[in-house]
């Protein structure tokens, strides 16, 4: 192992990049849209019970919620590439509205690392913005879901 000029043992560890990730869109036909950045947040309610007269403190399992955050850019096919917005937007059809981020990383090509699926997905709010120096029309889209499955 080398040292580096502050006598601190430095190892590379195996290098990685997430080049292949891909948020598949299955309800546009598996198309892709040109993604920026996508946050996706699982939370359990849980709620912190204590017990008078006792030291005693209990934790109670509440309900589930999602929520997911995507930034991206309109592209050649305009501002509602494939129905997106329509689609995503209509709380009646949400019990069959899935998002599914497949996780790839590795930098001798796409190593597959699982996938995360949202389902019973809607869409909340959208928010465009372009700036002057890059004349970029960027997309935000805030979503919620019902569902979040890891297939590893």
């Amino acid at each position: 192992m080398a040292r580096d000029i502050f006598q601190r043992e430095v190892d590379l560890g195996t290098p990685l990049a997430a080049d292949a990730t891909r948020l598949l869109v299955s309800e546009l036909g598996g198309e892709d849209l040109l993604i920026q950045n996508v946050e996706i947040r699982y939370e359990q309610n849980i709620n912190r019970i204590w017990e008078v007269g006792s030291p005693k403190v209990f934790f109670i399992a509440g309900r589930t919620a999602g929520t997911m955050q995507i930034a991206r850019i309109i592209g050649g096919k305009g501002i509602n590439e494939g129905g997106f917005i329509q689609k995503y937007g209509n709380v009646c059809d949400m019990a069959g509205r899935h998002l599914t981020l497949l996780l790839s990383a590795g930098c001798t090509g796409p190593q597959n690392k699982g996938k995360l699926t949202a389902s019973g997905v809607v869409i909340t709010s959208v928010a465009y913005s372009v700036a002057a120096a890059d004349m970029i029309i960027n997309e935000a889209v805030s979503l919620m879901f019902a569902r979040l499955d890891n297939v590893g």
